[in-house]
């Protein structure tokens, strides 16, 4: 795979909700592209690309994996990706490394929550679409109607490129609309009939319409379709990959990965998505200056510049950092730095991925994936370039974490590796975040879900031998005040030698929601010596951070100091940091403190017929529905809900819809916790610090 022209290498993610079968499309590839004699299972734990252990034991994919392979003269690069909502960041992730989506639809369940969702990641970040519909070969598949949702859901505009021959257990094959040919599978491999007649005149209605779409994707083919009635296939193509690269086409294909019927389609389709010349120019900037903008167009004469899309850490092979090739060529003598800190790395051998197995290579161009090992200085997100040609390229980070748990090393042994292995597993899945809890004295572990944590730590007792206990998931509340009030607070210390003095009189309000903290110096006269004045800031901020009510950050507080009284001798700094955080306490409890907490956007996918079952459930999680909107055979419930009542919503939801029910959280607000259930939060939080 070495010397392949960039014109002749291209790249995509299978992106779609999980379970529609992106992970069997890819093992079904490994096989057409020789990388494989038979086809990898899921369900036996046979698949090639989902070989982690927990991956196993679940039955689906929690990180992306790479296959790389050749078929018909094209290097193709294709990221597999989960679907779970948990592991949504992964595909996002895997979406910056390549240079185009193929979203894989189930044709019985159509478009689904996690479909919706990495479209739109696609769509943000500018890649052409392409369509798959997956499990033609299973009851009640319904393609027509996957269709429709393709443009009323995702907002595409939707062109088939094939229709079906059979339906459910009878499907056995395509008909191609551009070769206009029937293609009968067997084994996986596709025999070339003439067209079913009775279904010559569908298929002559499905050609016009997809000639008059792809027409429309460039004016000389629109002159050329008016005229002449007809399209040449070079002219479908050339139009295909037009319309494709503008997003004014999102090509339909159709089959069973299961049964490796129509993924071959993929693969031939994929000669019309974009290689990295044909897309638009990447704006990367100069190291330290985000302002010094610099265009790269995958020009592979230029300066080399590959952005690292994920890290892999194996436990005895050490780091493998995965890259997309932006611009330049790049072979085992180039010499590498990190883009930002001007370090050098050694790269050594060069290597394509198929799921866990890698295959060196000489060189690589702008387009390619490749992966590189034990680098020292690269992370997720960081860009790897010529030292004289130094650029940064741009990067997504995952979002923040939806839920965080407290965790504990169970043993003494795993007191001393937690650290290690906590920043190894967090090199792999940047979406995890660690933090210290400075006023409970405990470390939290942040995550994308209950599902997305919970696998986490399985993966830190297996790989890194680090054993920990969770502990009761911590809702981020904030505290606030709703009052206003005057307080005057005397520090003063005498215990022989040096004592400490210091006064302060403050005025506290409500600021404006979002503020945070708002600190003003209304001293005049110099009651309070301008040099002591920070230390006051200093102590009133402290003590916010740190709560007053629950022990939660006090936000929007507005704060002014107009008086005070120091000593020349005893008066210092840590007297009226006391005297800052005393007053503000103070005077927090005497504005009627609350609790804010964190409110969720949720969006539900059931069956329609679950809808009642859904908004009911909602209405008893103290949930605010705004509405639901019907989709194809599905309906969406959109609510509002507190963070605290949807810990264990996705048990619930399982349980409630049959498994057949999915949904998203995305964070919207703070709103204030209603007041009658606000003491038995704060009594709730005080007792379990209490008993950790």
């Amino acid at each position: 795979m070495n010397n392949y022209d960039t014109s002749k290498i291209r790249s995509f993610a299978l992106v779609g909700h999980g379970g529609c079968g992106k992970t069997s499309i890819a093992d079904a590839m490994a096989v057409l592209m020789g990388h494989a004699s038979r086809l990898g299972k899921v369900d036996d734990q046979t698949s090639l690309f989902d070989y982690e252990a927990e991956e196993q034991k679940r039955g689906g994919s929690i990180s992306a994996s790479f296959l790389t392979g050749e078929f018909d003269g094209f290097k193709i690069h294709v990221a597999d990706t989960p679907g779970e909502g948990n592991f949504l960041h992964e595909a996002r992730g895997a979406l910056q490394g390549v240079n185009a989506a193929v979203i894989v639809i189930s044709a019985v369940d159509g478009v689904e929550v996690s479909t919706e969702h990495v479209s739109g990641f696609a769509t943000n970040q500018g890649l052409p679409r392409a369509i798959f519909i997956n499990k033609m070969d299973r009851e009640n598949a319904d393609y027509e109607s996957v269709v429709g949702e393709v443009s009323s859901v995702l907002g595409a505009q939707p062109v088939l490129m094939q229709l079906p021959i059979g339906a459910e257990d009878d499907f056995k094959g395509v008909v191609d609309l551009i070769n206009r040919r029937a293609l009968i599978y067997k084994d996986g491999q596709p025999v070339e009939e003439d067209i079913p007649a009775d279904m010559v005149e569908e298929v002559e209605a499905a050609i016009e319409e997809m000639m008059e779409s792809v027409a429309m994707a460039d004016d000389a083919l629109v002159e050329k379709y008016l005229d002449a009635g007809e399209l040449t296939q070079e002219e479908i193509r050339e139009g295909l990959n037009k319309g494709i690269l503008s997003g004014a086409v999102c090509p339909v294909l159709m089959g069973s990965a299961t049964r490796n019927i129509g993924v071959d389609r993929i693969l031939w389709a994929a000669r019309a998505l974009p290689n990295a010349t044909q897309r638009d120019s990447v704006v990367a900037h100069k190291p330290g200056d985000p302002d010094d903008l610099v265009e790269l167009g995958g020009d592979p004469g230029a300066g080399f510049a590959a952005l690292c899309i994920k890290t892999i850490i194996d436990p005895y092979a050490g780091q493998l950092s995965v890259f997309k090739c932006v611009s330049g060529t790049m072979t085992g003598s180039t010499n590498l730095v990190h883009a930002e800190t001007g370090k050098a790395e050694r790269a050594g051998s060069i290597y394509h991925m198929i799921g866990k197995e890698h295959i060196t290579v000489d060189q690589v161009k702008p387009g390619d994936v490749f992966a590189l090992a034990k680098l020292k200085n690269i992370s997720t997100g960081d860009t790897i370039c010529e030292d004289k040609k130094r650029v940064v390229l741009p990067y997504l980070p995952p979002p923040p974490g939806m839920i965080s748990y407290t965790i504990k090393p169970k043993t003494r042994a795993d007191v001393d590796k937690l650290n290690g292995g906590l920043t190894r597993l967090m090199s792999e899945d940047p979406a995890l975040r660690q933090a210290f809890d400075n006023v409970t004295k405990e470390r939290v572990l942040s995550g994308m879900g209950a599902t997305h944590v919970a696998l986490s730590i399985d993966r830190l007792r297996r790989k890194f031998g680090v054993n920990v206990e969770l502990g009761t998931p911590a809702i981020p509340y904030q505290e606030t005040i709703q009052g206003t009030a005057d307080v005057r607070y005397r520090h003063k210390k005498q215990s022989g030698g040096a004592g400490q003095f210091g006064e302060v009189s403050i005025r506290v309000m409500p600021a404006e929601r979002g503020e945070g903290y708002v600190f003003v110096d209304m001293i005049k006269g110099g009651v309070i010596p301008n040099s002591l004045i920070p230390s006051v800031e200093k102590g009133v901020g402290d003590q916010l951070v740190k709560g007053v009510l629950a022990g939660f950050p006090c936000v929007d507080v507005k704060v002014e100091l107009y008086d005070g009284k120091y000593h020349p001798v005893d008066s210092k700094d840590i007297a009226f940091q006391i005297a800052g955080r005393q007053a503000i306490k103070e005077a927090v409890m005497k504005c009627r403190p609350s609790l804010l907490e964190p409110i969720y956007k949720v969006d539900i996918v059931v069956p329609s017929d679950m809808v009642g079952d859904v908004m009911g459930d909602m209405n008893s999680r103290r949930g605010r529905v705004l509405n639901m909107e019907s989709r194809g055979r599905n309906s969406v419930v959109k609510a509002l809900v507190p963070l605290a009542e949807m810990l264990n919503y996705a048990t619930d939801l399982r349980s409630m819809s049959g498994g057949k029910g999915s949904y998203s959280m995305e964070f919207k607000s703070y709103e204030q916790v209603p007041s009658h259930m606000q003491d038995k939060v704060v009594a709730d939080v005080k007792r379990n610090r209490e008993e950790d």
